[in-house]
């Protein structure tokens, strides 16, 4: 089960969609029920009055985040954005699903605000010759991840494991894998909360040092170089992790196609989210506030057989109290 009810319980704060980070504000929040704000609003409208574009505000306001708030940037953004999507070829080629059964890209649990942890192998990713059957890989796998594990306004980043495996400077496909990281950049705005390039040899680690002083101080905090992703046991449960992540579950060696859960346990000691209660979904939901949030219906079902059982329990009471109530007169 992919989707359990748990996750449907989890709202995000108002600083985890809101995130300060020096001069900058990040949102990593945009659908469902999220709310923005007035300065938001106005630059969603003044872009859309500019260009005469009709598209969702969530989505404009993901690539406004993306470009900046440059309109004319944003508007290429939009424009490149869906070119893909009208060239994206409907017939899956086999060696795609092939690749995602190999394991070139997959999901290995998750966080504990329950953000999907995707692993790619860069020794894999290295052994592709074809590269545009790797990225319609990448895209399927995305595609699903988007559409089966997460929720709208609750659920709506993943973190990335980039595993280089060992693999040096001449060993790594630099122009594809330039293409690869251009490709999600370009079309899956605003998803990644953090990336950890681990098992990396020290040079590949100095030409981080050097290169990081021409990104943007945000896409610098985002990645991480490490020999293990041991900063994500701070907010992880070690059942969703890999042993040679840093967890206690077993590597995976095979089955990484279709996505599985890995454990029910996602919460941590040291930062132990809130979750509300199920009357409280069932009242959000009932008042219109989850019009434009996926929906569980195993919560609503249950709550509703709850209250039934409830009510009947009272008629059933009443009317035992009723007849006990006769059965005094009678005496």
């Amino acid at each position: 089960m992919l989707l359990n009810t748990e996750f449907y319980l989890y709202f995000p704060e108002g600083h985890e969609i809101l995130i300060k980070f020096k001069k900058y504000e990040i949102r990593k929040f945009f659908d469902g029920q999220i709310q923005f704000t007035q300065n938001e609003l106005q630059s969603i409208q003044q872009f859309k009055q500019k260009y005469q574009v009709q598209k969702e505000d969530s989505f404009i306001l993901r690539m406004l985040y993306a470009t900046k708030f440059k309109f004319d940037k944003c508007l290429e953004a939009i424009k490149t954005y869906d070119e893909w999507k009208q060239n994206m070829d409907p017939k899956v080629n086999p060696m795609s699903q092939e690749l995602l059964k190999q394991g070139v890209i997959y999901m290995h649990g998750r966080d504990n605000r329950y953000r999907p942890i995707i692993v790619v192998n860069a020794r894999k990713v290295a052994g592709v010759k074809e590269i545009d059957v790797l990225l319609q890989s990448m895209t399927i796998f995305l595609d699903y991840v988007l559409t089966n594990c997460m929720l709208p306004g609750q659920i709506e980043n993943w973190i990335v494991i980039m595993d280089l495996g060992g693999l040096g400077i001449m060993g790594l496909p630099k122009q594809d894998l330039y293409r690869i990281m251009n490709y999600l950049s370009s079309n899956y705005r605003s998803r990644m909360h953090k990336c950890y390039v681990i098992n990396c040899l020290k040079a590949l680690s100095i030409t981080w040092t050097m290169i990081k002083n021409f990104l943007e101080d945000i896409t610098v905090n985002k990645i991480h170089f490490e020999n293990c992703p041991l900063p994500l046991l701070q907010y992880t449960n070690p059942q969703q992790l890999e042993k040679k992540y840093g967890g206690v579950a077993n590597d995976k060696q095979d089955n990484f196609w279709p996505p599985q859960e890995i454990s029910p346990n996602y919460q941590i000691a040291i930062d132990n989210i809130k979750l509300i209660d199920q009357l409280t979904y069932v009242e959000l939901y009932k008042s219109g506030k989850l019009a434009k949030n996926r929906i569980c219906q195993e919560l609503i079902k249950q709550q509703d057989l709850q209250q039934n059982n409830q009510q009947i329990k009272l008629a059933q009471k009443s009317e035992d109290d009723f007849q006990s109530c006769e059965e005094d007169n009678d005496l």
